[in-house]
């Protein structure tokens, strides 16, 4: 019987093989953002709930306040972000024409971009006091 080369951890003939489980940038920063949104998305929901029923100036009074319209902003701007990233991946995968790719990759991020300036400039409008 023939014993393989293969030498287990960071060194050796097998270190191509073996993960440190830090993947990517890109594989990060997907992961940190998706665990950024699940508490963003709680409380924005929790935030936005509290208003069923509400008149509409209570209404933005409520949205007015520090904390929810910071926790309405993070939300944006993280699921933006998140989408981008997410978009970036499938534009990779299955565009295969370069300059099809370059374009794509900067309209989504430029779209990623114009989605959360738009929600978040309609936060801020809400909130302005009148």
């Amino acid at each position: 019987m023939s014993r393989s080369t293969f030498q287990s951890g960071r060194s050796g003939k097998g270190d191509a093989f073996v993960s440190d489980r830090a993947g990517s940038l890109h594989a990060l920063a997907m992961r940190h953002s998706a665990r950024a949104l699940a508490p963003l998305a709680l409380l924005s929901i929790w935030h936005l709930v509290g208003l069923v029923g509400k008149s509409y100036e209570a209404a933005r009074a409520e949205i007015g306040r520090p904390l929810p319209a910071i926790a309405l902003i993070a939300f944006i701007v993280v699921v933006a972000y998140h989408a981008r990233l997410g978009m970036e991946n499938i534009i990779e995968d299955y565009v295969h024409d370069k300059s099809l790719k370059t374009t794509a990759l900067i309209v989504n991020k430029w779209t990623a971009i114009a989605i959360a300036a738009v929600w978040t400039l309609a936060i801020m409008i809400i909130a302005a006091p009148r």
